[in-house]
Formats: C-alpha cells, structure tokens, sequence
C-alpha cells in the first residue's frame, strides 16, 4: 500500500504556533507605530493651534488703546451715535455697550470669570470655570472713504473731532481720518464638532447686517482651547512703567474704567486640548497658568499650555 506525504500533527503545531508568534509581533509592531503616529498627529495639531492662537491674540490685542490719535472717543457723544445692537454685550453696572455714552463708562477692556450662567449679556452658555475677554479698539489701518466696508463701523477724528460713523453716514470728508472699529468678545463655548462635545474658542463681534443696523454675529474660532487665564499689568502712577500684575478677579472696576491707574499689559494662559482621545495616554498632569492651576482630569487627551504677554503701547503713553 503507498503511503501518502504530508506533515505530521507536531509540525502543524509547529507551524501555527510560528505563525502566532509572527502575528502577535506584527500587530504589536502595527500597535506601536499607530501609537507613535497618533501621538505625532497630536502633538502637530496643539503646535499648529498654538500657533494660531498667538498670532490672533497679538493681531487683535496689540493695538487696545489705540483711537486714532485719541486717548477716547468721548468727544464722539456730542454727535448722534448709531444705534446699539439688539443683545449687545455689556456689563450693564460698567459699561455703555458698543458704543459709548454720555451717562456711562466705556469700557475698552474688560474680563470676568465665568462661574455659570448669562455673561456679559450676550454670552449664554459660556464654559464655566474659565474667563472671557472682551476688548474695543480701532484698527490701525487708516481708511480711505471710498474702500468703506458696508458692515463696519468706523471712527471718524481729527485732532478736536470724532464721530462714529458707516460707509453710509452723511458729511463724510477727506479732512477726518477713518479708522476700523471693532468690538470684540473672546470667550470658551462646549460644541458638538464631528459627533465629539469639545470646547471652542468663540467670538461675538460688532458689525452692520444689510440693513445697515447694528448686529452681534457669532464665529468659532478654535476648537480645543478648554481654559483661558489673563493676568493684567498696572500702571499705578502714570509713567508708563508696569507697577504690579492682577488677575482677572482682582481687577477692581475703577482699573477697568481707567480711573487712577491703567491697564497696559496683559498677560494670558490657555489650555489646548487635542480634539481626540488617545487611549493609550493617560493625563494627570498640572498646568501652571500663573495664579490659577489646571489640573488634568486623568482623561485620555493630550494638552498643551501657551502662554505669552502683550504690552499695550497705546494706553501706555
């Protein structure tokens, strides 16, 4: 009788057990550089945010305290001031709103904590245990009347002049300088972004619909910036010369008001967060954002601190 070739139940072991072995070190292997390249995709994503977020804080905080040659527009309430926006923002005890008054402040720099609740008037939902930030300033680009946006506001000044105005305003004249107004307020939402509930930085800002009435509009800016802490620098005396540092729950309202002192710095710490979780990461570390620390909850996700200063020239001089 022929027998027949073929292997034998040992080296079928064998052979299953060689093949397990190859596939166990692949998938380790395909494990690892998953790991690796989730953690590089990560870490790009919080150096790129980082980036951004530098680079809109200085472009729309530089110029706080800029006003066309002006220390304020208070001259600009001996003129018909343009309607305020319906959900304006302001801190109706403070301030005056977008635009300033006569029987108020006008507040062009202010911050506040967030505990929980309406902020600000116009803030519904903001993420509690954080802090918002609003800021009113001119842009320091002097415009020609002809290149007039339709949905701006813009002051108009001279040297014993101002007057807010819009491409539509009456009388207006070669003789004024026009620059950019801008209200703004920066503050940290929870939103729902690709099926995750992940904090955005968020921003209100004043503007004209096409009507030509005063608006609030709304954008996301960033998503991922889960805390903000600012710090202020006070000059005391009236030389221009930082004199000591407060945090946002410190500043008192005169400081706001510009009234005995001046704020003419500030200092700010945020908190990115990558989008995603990494399963394999594991955070419990703690930040330090100057007199407040964030500690991680022992989640899955990776974040990182930035941190940088502004001089405000502007209110400095």
């Amino acid at each position: 009788m022929k027998r027949l070739s073929g292997f034998t139940l040992t080296e079928l072991l064998i052979a299953m057990m060689l093949g397990l072995i190859l596939l166990s070190m692949a998938i380790t292997a395909f494990s690892a550089v998953s790991k690796s390249t989730r953690q590089a995709q990560q870490l790009a994503e919080l150096q790129q945010n980082a980036q951004l977020l530098i680079s809109l804080f200085h472009n729309e905080l530089a110029n706080v305290g800029f006003w066309g040659g002006r220390s304020a527009p208070a001259m600009a309430t001996t003129f018909a001031l343009p309607i305020l926006p319906v959900g304006d923002c302001l801190e109706p005890a403070l301030d005056s709103g977008s635009f300033p008054s006569q029987d108020q402040h006008f507040v062009t720099l202010y911050a506040q904590f967030v505990n929980g609740g309406r902020q600000l008037n116009c803030l519904p939902e903001p993420l509690p245990q954080t802090e918002f930030l609003q800021v009113k300033r001119l842009i320091g680009l002097q415009t020609p009347i002809a290149e007039m946006r339709q949905n701006r506001f813009y002051l108009e000044t001279q040297w014993q002049h101002s007057r807010f105005v819009s491409s539509d305003s009456a009388g207006l004249s070669e003789h004024f300088h026009y620059f950019p107004y801008q209200h703004l307020v920066f503050y940290l939402q929870q939103q729902r972004v690709d099926g995750d509930v992940i904090p955005v930085l968020m921003r209100k800002r004043l503007s004209r619909n096409q009507a030509g009435m005063a608006v609030i509009s709304t954008d996301s800016i960033l998503d991922g910036v889960e805390r903000m802490h600012f710090e202020f620098g006070i000059d005391s005396d009236a030389d221009g010369q930082l004199n000591y540092q407060l945090a946002t729950t410190e500043v008192p309202a005169a400081a706001w008001q510009q009234q005995g002192v001046r704020i003419i710095s500030l200092k700010y710490y945020v908190i990115l967060r990558a989008r995603k979780p990494d399963p394999s990461y594991v955070n419990e570390q703690q930040y330090d954002m100057g007199q407040f620390q964030f500690v991680a909850p022992g989640d899955h996700y990776r974040r990182m601190l930035v941190s940088s200063s502004i001089f405000f020239q502007n209110n400095a001089l």
